[in-house]
C-alpha cells in the first residue's frame, strides 16, 4: 500500500509538471492529500515532491494577492 501511494504521488507530480499553471493549482489539493497520506503511513516524502508542494502553495498564495486592489 505505501509503495503504491509513493508511485501515485510520483505520477501525479509528473502530470502536474506537464500542465499549465491554472491546471497545476487545481491538482494541488489531491497532491497534498497524497503526500499527507504518505506521512501518515510513516514514509519519508522525497525532497522533490515536498518542493513541488511548496511551489504550488506559494503559487496559490501569489494568485490571491494578484487580484487585490492596491
Amino acid at each position: 500500500m505505501t509503495r503504491a501511494l509513493l508511485t501515485q504521488a510520483e505520477e501525479m507530480a509528473e502530470k502536474i509538471h506537464q500542465q499549465p499553471a491554472e491546471a497545476r493549482l487545481a491538482m494541488r489539493p489531491e497532491f497534498s492529500r497524497l503526500l499527507s497520506d504518505l506521512r501518515i503511513e510513516g514514509l519519508s516524502v522525497p525532497r522533490y515532491l515536498q518542493q513541488l508542494e511548496t511551489d504550488l502553495s506559494e503559487q496559490d498564495a501569489e494568485n490571491l494577492f494578484d487580484n487585490m486592489p492596491v
